[in-house]
């Protein structure tokens, strides 16, 4: 004997859902974002080891303008536009402090030569 399911009785969680209201169907694309580009990453990682070697912040910022034209070309297949602005903003924050060190050390070093400190 069948009885009508109760309107105020909770699912059983042991039975699978009913066919079809899965989510997504085969061999379409889903409304994921696309991957991020490998530009992308490589400008995060050149944007944190530029704590290190400041020309590598350069170099961050430079994949990273790549990478974020690619992804605004391609916003269906190219992701990562945000990973590449991180990276571009860590890298030109390292890549400034590099210079400004570079700078200070060649003024102490012309200040030193001029006050003759090398005879």
């Amino acid at each position: 004997m069948n009885l009508p399911p109760d309107p105020g009785a909770r699912p059983n969680p042991f039975e699978p859902p009913p066919v079809g209201s899965y989510s997504g169907s085969i061999g379409t694309r889903s409304s994921a974002a696309p991957p991020a580009s490998g530009e992308a990453v490589a400008a995060l990682v050149c944007g944190i080891l530029a704590w290190g070697c400041f020309p590598l912040g350069f170099l961050a910022l430079w994949l990273g303008a790549r990478a974020r034209k690619a992804a605004r070309e391609n916003p269906s297949y190219v992701g990562g536009e945000q990973l590449a602005l991180a990276g571009m903003i860590v890298g030109g924050i390292f890549a400034a402090i590099g210079l400004l060190i570079v700078l200070l050390y060649g003024v102490m070093i012309v200040a030193a030569l001029g006050f003759h400190a090398f005879k």
